[in-house]
């Protein structure tokens, strides 16, 4: 499987549990991948940028839907940031999030001996 199809699946999956079970789902999802995918090339790099393409989406499907960029200014002002710093941080989360979760999973998991 290439790298954009294992990056793809990853995104529905980060966009699917963020939305139906919450944000801290993104860490359980980038741990299920550190665990699964022990020899596919690149486990942690994949699912933080998976993450962090997914919530781009749930901000997109979000801002339709409610005043957005209004709250990410309101919060701003109370953590002194401006309104797009917020959206970077909020951006950058999942993929910390996923990919210490991969590495972490990644480095515990038994190594096979040969």
């Amino acid at each position: 499987m290439t790298v954009v199809a294992r990056v793809l699946i990853l995104l529905v999956a980060f966009v699917l549990v963020t939305l139906f079970l919450g944000w801290w789902t993104v860490a359980i999802v980038g741990g299920l991948w550190g665990l699964v995918a022990r020899r596919e090339t690149l486990p942690v790099p994949t699912a933080a940028v998976a993450a962090g393409l997914s919530w781009p989406l749930l901000l997109a499907w979000a801002a339709f839907h409610g005043p957005v960029v209004d709250l990410a200014g309101k919060v701003g002002t109370v953590m002194q940031l401006p309104g797009l710093g917020i959206l970077a941080i909020t951006l950058l989360f999942p993929m910390a999030l996923a990919g210490s979760a991969a590495m972490l999973v990644g480095a515990l998991r038994p190594r096979r001996r040969s």
